[in-house]
């Protein structure tokens, strides 16, 4: 088996995983890119629901940035740089992003 072919299949089992700004929702991406989204109990008593997409929200990015980190490590390690794969930072949408048109 060829580098490149190992490089393709370390990439197809990246596992990434992300938790919410306030610690409510845990995203974990499978290497087969299913999604799973664990809420703590109590999260929609206790939030509104701006606070829930929030929440879900911080917590996609976040597992967005680590498949990204996870990648862009994975590239560094086979082929010596990250070229091509930035880095992904997430930011808070402004008030005009967050409003439906």
């Amino acid at each position: 088996m060829g580098k490149l072919q190992r490089y393709f299949e370390d990439v197809a089992r990246i596992r990434a995983e992300g938790v919410s700004a306030n610690g409510w929702v845990t995203v974990v991406r499978d290497h087969d890119g299913d999604l799973k989204v664990d809420i703590r109990s109590g999260m929609l008593r206790r939030c509104s629901p701006d606070q829930v997409a929030s929440e879900i929200r911080t917590a996609l990015l976040a597992a967005l940035a680590d498949h990204r980190r996870r990648y862009r490590r994975l590239r560094i390690d086979y082929f010596g740089s990250p070229v091509g794969v930035e880095l992904f930072n997430p930011s808070e949408p402004t008030q005009e992003q967050g409003q439906a048109v």
